[in-house]
């Protein structure tokens, strides 16, 4: 009695799940069906191998985001840096300008050179 041979889309099937018994133990007697797989798994391999090439990174992706990330980096610095200078003129203004701000002198002798002498 011969058998039938699974048809190529039961057999591609069977590749992705490998779930049939049935075509695995018929797989393993029948050389037809064998190369049906090899074929099968070739074309597979083939996509594979182009998916693989289409989403790889570029070569120099890791030099390209390490140069970025320090640019980046040095430029926020800088900005931080050109703020921070702005922020202590501004604040320097502010105090030459704004008479209610204590000009660094200490909590306690500005109080007493507001009090008035003898006054409580």
């Amino acid at each position: 009695m011969k058998s039938r041979h699974p048809s190529q889309r039961r057999l591609q099937r069977w590749l992705q799940t490998g779930d049939s018994r049935l075509v695995e133990n018929h797989i393993d007697l029948c050389e037809r069906c064998q190369s049906v797989l090899d074929a099968l798994s070739a074309l597979d391999e083939r996509v594979v191998a182009g998916l693989e090439s289409a989403t790889s990174p570029p070569l120099d992706l890791g030099e390209r985001t390490t140069g970025g990330v320090e640019e980046r980096l040095r430029n926020e610095a800088t900005t931080g840096a050109f703020l921070d200078l702005f922020g202590i003129g501004w604040k320097t203004v502010q105090a030459a300008l704004d008479p209610t701000i204590d000009r660094g002198r200490p909590h306690d002798v500005a109080a007493a050179a507001d009090k008035p002498i003898g006054g409580s």
